[in-house]
């Protein structure tokens, strides 16, 4: 049985641990609301690019390559999961979601060229495909996203240059679903021609006609990497606002755990001083009882 002394110190560690899991539920709730400004700061900046996309590809013919279907040749995929736990089974459902829908597209990993960003979500990919050919670490802030997506697409450009890589697949998670969030597939390359077709039958917002610097085929290409460069960062804002959601659970889930366990360890703590107090008085009544009885009385 544990003494008070024992009880007393396992109070004191429970205090701790429920002040550092409060403390990182107040991170994870500013970390979502960070991600969720950034993504809508984001979104702005992403009509501005189907905007000048729009202009571009009204001076293109219908031959042009970005209407054409998609090449058969290898397939890169990025994988975007977390750099820290404490967020549950948030990359190996990842990590899970992307090997089904690859088997599902007939696509065997094992021959694609793999970039996983975040060192939990590499460890999860090892233990189900073996080690992916490349690894990110995932970047700690909102601000340290443009380095890491200005790599990221460097070694997307080396796939396609010199690997052979004709088609990019982007998995990571979102803020969404029974589960706080749920993995999506999320097609990098070739852009889906029916989706440019239908940008550039778009109606013009406004009355003002667009002016074009530049030719119409490089000014395209230059607003298709910035397209991919926004849906990179978008994909990156998503997974961290996710993980932060997932965490955030995960510690609300733990804060309460330990709240339970501190009301079961008062409670004990209580019963046994309360128990200690009552043998101290009946041994003082007893003692006392026994020191004023009478000789004549025994």
């Amino acid at each position: 049985m544990e003494t008070l002394e024992d009880l007393s110190r396992h109070i004191e560690v429970a205090h701790d641990l429920q002040s550092v899991v409060r403390t990182m539920k107040a991170v994870s709730a500013v970390g979502i609301r960070r991600h969720e400004a950034a993504e809508q700061a984001l979104r702005h900046y992403l009509e501005t690019v189907e905007l000048g996309l729009q202009a571009a590809l009204r001076d293109l013919p219908d031959s042009a390559p970005w209407f054409a279907g998609e090449d058969e040749g290898r397939v890169g995929i990025v994988v975007i999961g977390s750099e820290i736990g404490l967020c549950g089974g948030f990359n190996e459902r990842l990590v899970a979601f992307t090997l089904a829908r690859l088997a599902a597209s007939g696509i065997d990993a094992d021959l694609c060229q793999v970039l996983v960003i975040g060192t939990r979500a590499e460890a999860a990919w090892q233990v189900k495909s073996g080690r992916p050919a490349h690894l990110e670490e995932a970047p700690a802030t909102i601000e340290a996203l443009p380095a890491t997506v200005g790599r990221v697409l460097t070694l997307l450009d080396h796939w396609r240059a010199e690997e052979g890589v004709s088609r990019l697949l982007l998995f990571h998670h979102r803020m969404d679903g029974p589960q706080i969030s749920e993995p999506v597939e999320v097609p990098l390359f070739p852009i889906a021609p029916d989706w440019l077709a239908s940008l550039r039958a778009r109606r013009w917002p406004s009355r003002r006609l667009p002016l074009r610097f530049g030719p119409a085929e490089g000014v395209t290409r230059t607003l298709i990497r910035q397209l991919l460069l926004a849906r990179v960062i978008g994909a990156l804002i998503q997974s961290h606002a996710a993980e932060h959601a997932e965490r955030l659970s995960a510690m609300q889930a733990a804060d309460k755990s330990i709240g339970d366990r501190l009301e079961e360890l008062r409670k004990t703590h209580n019963q046994q001083r309360q128990a200690v107090i009552t043998a101290e008085l009946l041994d003082i009544i007893g003692g006392y009882e026994a020191a004023s009885q009478r000789p004549d009385d025994a």
